[in-house]
């Protein structure tokens, strides 16, 4: 069994990604923190590595650095995670030495997509693959992950509380743009 070192601070990540690895049969290790994400390494051993860009003590950036710089661990694959608010620094994605990029809240298709060729493995359907981590997901993404959440015949409340996070983090960078602009025009009206 295949096994997936699930480094992110974000426990509802943790949660949908954990499911999504487990369904596909990895063994999945989850961790919140930089430090126990590299830590975990020698212990674990795992065979791959999701590691979220920001993360408390050693970023995404800085784990995958480390895996790739220690030749003990050269058959380690190193994934990023980005979530949909988060910018992702390309250039320093690739002088890491990543091996792909993951845009949250993940879309099990999209994590299949990438993680099948890099674990050797062949995609269990015949779709052609997304490209992930190509941005934030549009309405019709949303649409589809939410209509996911509810086809399931047994919702429990993991399941909808992961469908209404990513329904925040969706309309959390217009919610904010929208914010800014009306303080500012308040701002402005108040003559400061």
């Amino acid at each position: 069994m295949l096994k997936v070192l699930l480094a992110d601070d974000n426990p509802h990540a943790q949660r949908m990604g954990a499911e999504i690895l487990s369904q596909e049969g990895f063994e999945v290790l989850g961790v919140t923190g930089g430090r126990e994400a590299l830590e975990s390494l020698e212990r674990f051993a795992p065979d791959l590595v999701l590691a979220d860009v920001c993360m408390p003590e050693h970023s995404g950036y800085e784990i995958c650095e480390r895996i790739k710089a220690n030749p003990a661990l050269e058959r380690v694959k190193v994934v990023l995670l980005v979530g949909a608010s988060e910018a992702l620094d390309r250039a320093r994605a690739a002088s890491a030495g990543a091996d792909g990029v993951l845009q949250k809240p993940f879309e099990p298709s999209a994590v299949m997509d990438l993680l099948a060729p890099l674990m050797g493995r062949v995609p269990a359907r015949r779709a052609p693959p997304k490209q992930a981590g190509s941005g934030p997901a549009g309405k019709e993404e949303f649409e589809q992950a939410v209509q996911a959440v509810l086809d399931r015949e047994r919702m429990d409340r993991d399941q909808v509380r992961a469908a209404v996070m990513l329904a925040l983090e969706l309309a959390l960078p217009g919610f904010v743009d929208d914010l800014t602009e009306r303080v500012l025009e308040a701002l402005r009206r108040a003559g400061r």
